[in-house]
């Protein structure tokens, strides 16, 4: 019904949020792993775990027309570990290497 702004809302908690001292996370990383399954391109995601990073991602793949089939999402520690079972707007793999190069750059530049 567009009554609640998602991103407003999300940036305020973001401002209230403190994040856990002294645990190390790596710096995040976004792969495309195509061998992981035929019918989907697995696109996983690794960064600092902080609220709306689900939401922040579903947005950036949902902006290149891509539908989620599945996804698997871990925590560990302060490390969000995301698996998401992408394709695109015909059902099919990602293939093509602008727009998988694109979805790259999106969502990493979203979990930094």
């Amino acid at each position: 019904a567009g009554r609640l702004d998602v991103e407003k809302r999300l940036e305020r908690r973001a401002r209230s949020y403190r994040p856990r001292k002294g645990v190390p996370v790596p710096p995040p990383r976004v792969t495309m792993i195509d061998d992981a399954s035929a019918t989907a391109t697995v696109l996983e995601v690794r960064a600092h775990d902080r609220p709306g990073l689900l939401w922040r991602v579903g947005r950036v793949l949902g902006s290149f027309d891509l539908h989620v089939r599945a996804a698997r999402v871990e925590t560990l520690g302060a490390e969000a570990v995301d698996v998401f079972y992408v394709v695109d707007a015909e059902g099919r793999p990602v293939t093509d290497e602008d727009l998988r190069a694109s979805v790259r750059a999106g969502v990493l530049d979203v979990v930094r």
